[in-house]
Protein backbone atom coordinates (compact mmCIF):
# COMPACT_ATOMS: atom_id res chain seq x y z
CA UNK A 1 0.00 0.00 0.00
CA UNK A 2 1.00 3.65 -0.18
CA UNK A 3 2.30 3.86 3.38
CA UNK A 4 4.41 0.74 2.89
CA UNK A 5 6.04 2.17 -0.22
CA UNK A 6 6.62 5.54 1.36
CA UNK A 7 8.38 3.80 4.24
CA UNK A 8 10.93 2.29 1.86
CA UNK A 9 11.40 5.60 0.05
CA UNK A 10 12.17 7.22 3.41
CA UNK A 11 14.49 4.38 4.44
CA UNK A 12 16.63 4.56 1.30
CA UNK A 13 17.38 8.18 2.21
CA UNK A 14 18.03 7.60 5.89
CA UNK A 15 19.98 4.40 6.67
CA UNK A 16 21.26 2.97 3.39
CA UNK A 17 19.28 -0.23 3.02
CA UNK A 18 20.36 -3.03 0.73
CA UNK A 19 17.42 -5.17 -0.30
CA UNK A 20 17.88 -8.59 -1.87
CA UNK A 21 15.38 -10.56 -3.94
CA UNK A 22 12.56 -8.52 -5.39
CA UNK A 23 10.93 -5.21 -4.53
CA UNK A 24 9.00 -3.58 -7.34
CA UNK A 25 8.00 0.06 -7.00
CA UNK A 26 5.24 1.34 -9.27
CA UNK A 27 2.89 4.25 -9.73
CA UNK A 28 5.64 6.65 -8.69
CA UNK A 29 4.79 10.24 -7.86
CA UNK A 30 6.73 13.03 -6.18
CA UNK A 31 5.35 12.32 -2.72
CA UNK A 32 4.54 8.65 -2.62
CA UNK A 33 5.55 5.24 -3.89
CA UNK A 34 3.46 2.10 -4.07
CA UNK A 35 4.96 -1.31 -3.36
CA UNK A 36 3.28 -3.60 -5.87
CA UNK A 37 5.20 -6.76 -5.11
CA UNK A 38 7.21 -7.93 -2.12
CA UNK A 39 8.93 -11.32 -2.02
CA UNK A 40 11.06 -12.73 0.80
CA UNK A 41 14.01 -10.38 0.67
CA UNK A 42 17.09 -9.81 2.75
CA UNK A 43 17.36 -6.70 4.85
CA UNK A 44 20.80 -5.23 5.48
CA UNK A 45 21.90 -2.04 7.20
CA UNK A 46 25.18 -0.21 7.38
CA UNK A 47 26.77 -0.78 10.77
CA UNK A 48 27.37 2.45 12.69
CA UNK A 49 30.60 1.04 14.17
CA UNK A 50 32.26 0.00 10.90
CA UNK A 51 33.92 2.62 8.72
CA UNK A 52 34.19 0.46 5.61
CA UNK A 53 31.62 0.38 2.84
CA UNK A 54 30.63 -3.20 3.67
CA UNK A 55 27.01 -3.93 4.55
CA UNK A 56 26.11 -6.19 7.43
CA UNK A 57 23.24 -8.59 6.92
CA UNK A 58 20.92 -8.60 9.91
CA UNK A 59 18.05 -10.78 8.73
CA UNK A 60 15.09 -11.33 6.46
CA UNK A 61 12.46 -8.64 6.44
CA UNK A 62 8.90 -9.82 7.17
CA UNK A 63 5.59 -8.15 6.41
CA UNK A 64 4.37 -5.84 9.21
CA UNK A 65 1.24 -6.94 11.08
CA UNK A 66 -1.90 -5.00 10.29
CA UNK A 67 -3.68 -6.69 13.21
CA UNK A 68 -2.61 -8.55 16.31
CA UNK A 69 0.44 -7.96 18.50
CA UNK A 70 4.12 -8.69 18.06
CA UNK A 71 5.46 -11.21 20.56
CA UNK A 72 8.34 -10.84 22.97
CA UNK A 73 11.56 -11.48 21.04
CA UNK A 74 10.41 -9.88 17.77
CA UNK A 75 13.33 -8.13 16.06
CA UNK A 76 12.62 -4.88 14.26
CA UNK A 77 13.90 -1.60 12.88
CA UNK A 78 12.19 1.60 14.02
CA UNK A 79 10.39 3.08 11.03
CA UNK A 80 11.07 6.69 12.10
CA UNK A 81 14.10 6.67 14.41
CA UNK A 82 15.95 3.98 12.39
CA UNK A 83 17.41 1.95 15.23
CA UNK A 84 17.50 -1.84 15.59
CA UNK A 85 15.72 -3.40 18.56
CA UNK A 86 13.78 -6.29 20.04
CA UNK A 87 10.33 -6.33 21.65
CA UNK A 88 10.25 -7.05 25.40
CA UNK A 89 6.52 -6.76 26.16
CA UNK A 90 3.44 -4.82 25.00
CA UNK A 91 1.18 -2.33 26.76
CA UNK A 92 -2.37 -1.43 25.81
CA UNK A 93 -2.23 2.35 25.53
CA UNK A 94 -4.76 5.13 25.01
CA UNK A 95 -3.71 7.65 22.36
CA UNK A 96 -5.32 11.10 22.76
CA UNK A 97 -4.98 13.10 19.55
CA UNK A 98 -5.86 16.77 19.96
CA UNK A 99 -6.56 16.98 16.21
CA UNK A 100 -9.35 14.45 16.61
CA UNK A 101 -12.63 16.36 16.27
CA UNK A 102 -14.17 14.13 18.94
CA UNK A 103 -11.65 15.33 21.55
CA UNK A 104 -13.45 17.86 23.82
CA UNK A 105 -11.70 21.21 23.48
CA UNK A 106 -12.84 22.26 26.95
CA UNK A 107 -10.64 19.55 28.46
CA UNK A 108 -7.46 21.50 27.62
CA UNK A 109 -9.09 24.88 28.26
CA UNK A 110 -10.03 23.90 31.81
CA UNK A 111 -6.65 22.27 32.51
CA UNK A 112 -4.72 25.35 31.39
CA UNK A 113 -6.96 27.57 33.51
CA UNK A 114 -6.40 25.37 36.55
CA UNK A 115 -10.08 24.44 36.79
CA UNK A 116 -9.34 20.78 37.39
CA UNK A 117 -12.70 20.17 39.06
CA UNK A 118 -14.48 21.40 35.92
CA UNK A 119 -12.51 19.25 33.46
CA UNK A 120 -15.00 17.26 31.36
CA UNK A 121 -14.95 13.49 31.10
CA UNK A 122 -13.18 12.11 28.05
CA UNK A 123 -15.60 10.10 25.90
CA UNK A 124 -14.52 6.82 24.33
CA UNK A 125 -14.47 8.37 20.85
CA UNK A 126 -11.91 10.98 22.02
CA UNK A 127 -9.07 8.45 21.97
CA UNK A 128 -8.00 5.29 20.21
CA UNK A 129 -6.53 2.20 21.79
CA UNK A 130 -3.12 1.17 20.48
CA UNK A 131 -0.33 -1.23 21.39
CA UNK A 132 2.89 0.33 22.62
CA UNK A 133 5.90 -1.95 23.06
CA UNK A 134 8.72 -1.67 25.52
CA UNK A 135 11.84 -2.52 23.55
CA UNK A 136 15.57 -3.04 23.90
CA UNK A 137 17.68 -0.84 21.60
CA UNK A 138 20.88 -2.00 19.89
CA UNK A 139 23.95 -0.29 21.40
CA UNK A 140 25.41 0.21 17.91
CA UNK A 141 22.57 2.61 17.19
CA UNK A 142 22.83 4.41 20.54
CA UNK A 143 24.71 7.44 19.13
CA UNK A 144 21.52 8.24 17.24
CA UNK A 145 19.13 7.22 19.98
CA UNK A 146 20.10 7.92 23.58
CA UNK A 147 17.03 6.63 25.36
CA UNK A 148 16.64 4.79 28.62
CA UNK A 149 14.34 4.37 31.59
CA UNK A 150 14.98 6.02 34.93
CA UNK A 151 13.91 4.79 38.37
CA UNK A 152 13.88 6.25 41.84
CA UNK A 153 15.85 3.85 44.03
CA UNK A 154 14.30 1.91 46.91
CA UNK A 155 16.04 4.25 49.37
CA UNK A 156 14.12 7.13 47.69
CA UNK A 157 17.30 9.18 47.48
CA UNK A 158 19.01 8.33 44.19
CA UNK A 159 17.91 7.85 40.61
CA UNK A 160 19.29 5.09 38.44
CA UNK A 161 19.01 4.58 34.70
CA UNK A 162 18.83 1.53 32.46
CA UNK A 163 20.07 2.75 29.05
CA UNK A 164 18.84 1.44 25.73
CA UNK A 165 15.18 0.87 26.60
CA UNK A 166 12.45 2.66 24.69
CA UNK A 167 8.71 2.61 23.92
CA UNK A 168 7.40 2.30 20.37
CA UNK A 169 3.89 2.34 18.89
CA UNK A 170 2.81 -0.68 16.85
CA UNK A 171 2.85 1.00 13.43
CA UNK A 172 6.46 2.15 13.88
CA UNK A 173 7.88 -1.41 13.88
CA UNK A 174 9.44 -2.88 10.73
CA UNK A 175 9.86 -6.56 11.75
CA UNK A 176 12.52 -8.95 10.52
CA UNK A 177 13.71 -12.52 11.12
CA UNK A 178 17.19 -13.27 12.45
CA UNK A 179 19.39 -15.20 10.01
CA UNK A 180 22.74 -14.07 11.41
CA UNK A 181 24.94 -16.49 13.40
CA UNK A 182 25.84 -13.75 15.88
CA UNK A 183 23.71 -12.09 18.54
CA UNK A 184 21.32 -9.79 16.61
CA UNK A 185 21.01 -7.02 19.20
CA UNK A 186 24.04 -5.76 21.05
CA UNK A 187 22.93 -4.87 24.57
CA UNK A 188 24.09 -6.23 27.94
CA UNK A 189 20.54 -7.22 28.86
CA UNK A 190 19.78 -9.12 25.65
CA UNK A 191 21.19 -12.53 26.77
CA UNK A 192 19.67 -12.02 30.25
CA UNK A 193 16.19 -11.11 29.05
CA UNK A 194 15.95 -13.38 25.99
CA UNK A 195 16.93 -16.94 25.07
CA UNK A 196 17.50 -18.23 21.55
CA UNK A 197 15.82 -21.17 19.85
CA UNK A 198 16.85 -22.15 16.33
CA UNK A 199 14.18 -22.94 13.77
CA UNK A 200 14.05 -24.33 10.23
CA UNK A 201 15.99 -22.56 7.52
CA UNK A 202 18.47 -21.08 9.95
CA UNK A 203 15.88 -18.64 11.34
CA UNK A 204 16.27 -18.01 15.07
CA UNK A 205 13.50 -17.06 17.51
CA UNK A 206 13.85 -15.45 20.92
CA UNK A 207 11.77 -15.98 24.06
CA UNK A 208 11.55 -14.26 27.43
CA UNK A 209 13.62 -15.51 30.36
CA UNK A 210 12.63 -15.73 34.02
CA UNK A 211 14.73 -12.62 34.62
CA UNK A 212 12.62 -10.60 32.16
CA UNK A 213 9.40 -11.82 33.80
CA UNK A 214 10.70 -10.78 37.23
CA UNK A 215 11.85 -7.40 35.89
CA UNK A 216 8.36 -6.85 34.51
CA UNK A 217 6.57 -7.89 37.70
CA UNK A 218 8.85 -5.99 40.09
CA UNK A 219 8.63 -2.73 38.13
CA UNK A 220 5.12 -2.93 36.65
CA UNK A 221 3.92 0.48 37.89
CA UNK A 222 7.06 2.28 36.80
CA UNK A 223 7.19 0.64 33.36
CA UNK A 224 3.54 0.82 32.37
CA UNK A 225 2.58 3.31 29.68
CA UNK A 226 -1.12 4.16 29.93
CA UNK A 227 -1.55 7.26 27.80
CA UNK A 228 0.08 9.01 24.85
CA UNK A 229 -0.87 12.59 23.96
CA UNK A 230 -0.46 13.85 20.39
CA UNK A 231 -0.94 17.20 18.67
CA UNK A 232 -0.02 18.53 15.23
CA UNK A 233 0.55 22.25 14.72
CA UNK A 234 2.02 23.95 11.63
CA UNK A 235 3.23 20.63 10.25
CA UNK A 236 4.94 19.60 13.51
CA UNK A 237 3.58 16.54 15.32
CA UNK A 238 4.42 16.19 19.02
CA UNK A 239 4.00 12.94 20.99
CA UNK A 240 4.16 13.05 24.82
CA UNK A 241 4.15 10.18 27.32
CA UNK A 242 4.79 10.36 31.06
CA UNK A 243 5.81 7.85 33.75
CA UNK A 244 5.59 8.19 37.52
CA UNK A 245 8.91 7.38 39.22
CA UNK A 246 8.03 7.77 42.92
CA UNK A 247 8.43 10.30 45.72
CA UNK A 248 11.33 11.57 47.81
CA UNK A 249 10.75 12.60 51.41
CA UNK A 250 12.09 16.12 51.79
CA UNK A 251 11.00 18.88 54.16
CA UNK A 252 8.48 20.41 54.22
CA UNK A 253 6.63 18.05 51.85
CA UNK A 254 7.37 15.06 49.63
CA UNK A 255 8.64 15.57 46.11
CA UNK A 256 6.93 13.50 43.42
CA UNK A 257 8.93 12.70 40.29
CA UNK A 258 7.94 11.85 36.73
CA UNK A 259 9.96 11.17 33.63
CA UNK A 260 8.60 12.08 30.24
CA UNK A 261 9.53 11.22 26.66
CA UNK A 262 8.72 13.42 23.68
CA UNK A 263 9.01 12.61 19.99
CA UNK A 264 8.82 15.49 17.48
CA UNK A 265 8.05 14.68 13.86
CA UNK A 266 8.39 17.09 10.95
CA UNK A 267 5.42 16.61 8.61
CA UNK A 268 6.03 19.88 6.76
CA UNK A 269 7.79 20.64 3.50
CA UNK A 270 10.93 22.34 4.89
CA UNK A 271 13.48 21.47 7.56
CA UNK A 272 13.02 23.08 10.99
CA UNK A 273 15.30 23.78 13.94
CA UNK A 274 14.02 23.76 17.51
CA UNK A 275 15.10 27.06 19.03
CA UNK A 276 13.12 27.46 22.24
CA UNK A 277 10.80 25.64 24.62
CA UNK A 278 8.21 26.99 27.03
CA UNK A 279 6.64 24.75 29.68
CA UNK A 280 3.66 25.51 31.92
CA UNK A 281 3.48 23.24 34.95
CA UNK A 282 0.46 23.17 37.24
CA UNK A 283 0.21 21.19 40.47
CA UNK A 284 -2.71 20.08 42.59
CA UNK A 285 -2.01 22.73 45.23
CA UNK A 286 -2.64 25.56 42.70
CA UNK A 287 1.05 26.21 42.13
CA UNK A 288 1.84 27.20 38.54
CA UNK A 289 5.29 27.62 37.02
CA UNK A 290 6.37 28.75 33.55
CA UNK A 291 9.81 27.72 32.28
CA UNK A 292 11.41 29.02 29.08
CA UNK A 293 14.77 27.94 27.73
CA UNK A 294 16.91 27.44 24.65
CA UNK A 295 16.33 24.20 22.76
CA UNK A 296 15.86 20.93 24.67
CA UNK A 297 18.32 18.81 26.71
CA UNK A 298 21.20 21.07 25.67
CA UNK A 299 20.46 20.77 21.95
CA UNK A 300 18.83 22.79 19.19
CA UNK A 301 18.10 19.88 16.86
CA UNK A 302 17.52 20.30 13.14
CA UNK A 303 14.68 18.05 12.00
CA UNK A 304 14.58 17.38 8.24
CA UNK A 305 11.40 16.87 6.26
CA UNK A 306 9.96 13.51 7.33
CA UNK A 307 12.47 13.27 10.19
CA UNK A 308 12.03 12.84 13.94
CA UNK A 309 13.77 13.84 17.14
CA UNK A 310 13.16 12.17 20.50
CA UNK A 311 14.35 13.03 24.00
CA UNK A 312 13.53 12.36 27.64
CA UNK A 313 13.67 14.45 30.79
CA UNK A 314 12.26 14.67 34.34
CA UNK A 315 9.88 16.86 36.31
CA UNK A 316 9.00 17.04 40.00
CA UNK A 317 6.04 18.44 41.96
CA UNK A 318 5.30 18.85 45.66
CA UNK A 319 1.92 17.23 45.13
CA UNK A 320 0.94 13.75 43.88
CA UNK A 321 -0.92 15.08 40.83
CA UNK A 322 -0.65 17.89 38.31
CA UNK A 323 -0.40 18.53 34.60
CA UNK A 324 1.92 20.18 32.08
CA UNK A 325 1.75 21.64 28.60
CA UNK A 326 3.85 23.95 26.49
CA UNK A 327 5.10 25.31 23.18
CA UNK A 328 8.14 24.81 20.96
CA UNK A 329 9.50 27.66 18.86
CA UNK A 330 10.95 26.48 15.54
CA UNK A 331 12.99 28.27 12.91
CA UNK A 332 12.16 27.01 9.43
CA UNK A 333 14.71 26.53 6.67
CA UNK A 334 13.32 29.66 5.02
CA UNK A 335 14.08 31.58 8.29
CA UNK A 336 10.42 31.99 9.23
CA UNK A 337 9.43 31.20 12.81
CA UNK A 338 6.56 28.94 13.85
CA UNK A 339 5.15 27.57 17.10
CA UNK A 340 4.13 23.98 17.80
CA UNK A 341 1.93 23.05 20.75
CA UNK A 342 2.93 20.47 23.35
CA UNK A 343 -0.40 18.87 24.32
CA UNK A 344 -1.39 18.86 27.99
CA UNK A 345 -0.44 15.70 29.85
CA UNK A 346 -1.69 14.60 33.24
CA UNK A 347 0.89 13.88 35.94
CA UNK A 348 -0.52 11.26 38.27
CA UNK A 349 1.07 9.07 40.92
CA UNK A 350 0.53 5.36 41.25
CA UNK A 351 -2.78 4.25 42.66
CA UNK A 352 -4.67 7.27 41.32
CA UNK A 353 -7.18 6.82 38.53
CA UNK A 354 -6.76 8.50 35.15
Amino acid sequence: NAEYGQTFQHYFKQINLSIGWTIMLGNVSRRQHHVTKLLSHVLSVRSHTVRSDDLTEVGRFTRPKSSGNYSCGQLFIHKKLHYRGVVLFPWVTRVFNRNNKAFPSQFDVKLKAGDTEEVPELPRESYKTDICYQVLVDNRDSPNHKQGIMFLGTDQRKFYTIPGIDYILHDNLLPYEDTSPSQPIQHDLFPRFLEKKSGPGGVASYYSTDMLHKFHEDNFDRLRLKDVHVQTTAGIRVFVCTFYMGSKSEAPTDQHWWRYTIMIENLGDVAVQLRERTWCIYSENDYRETITGTGVVGQEPIIPVGGCFQYSSMINLRSPTGHMWGTYLFEREDKKLCNASIPPSLLESRGLST
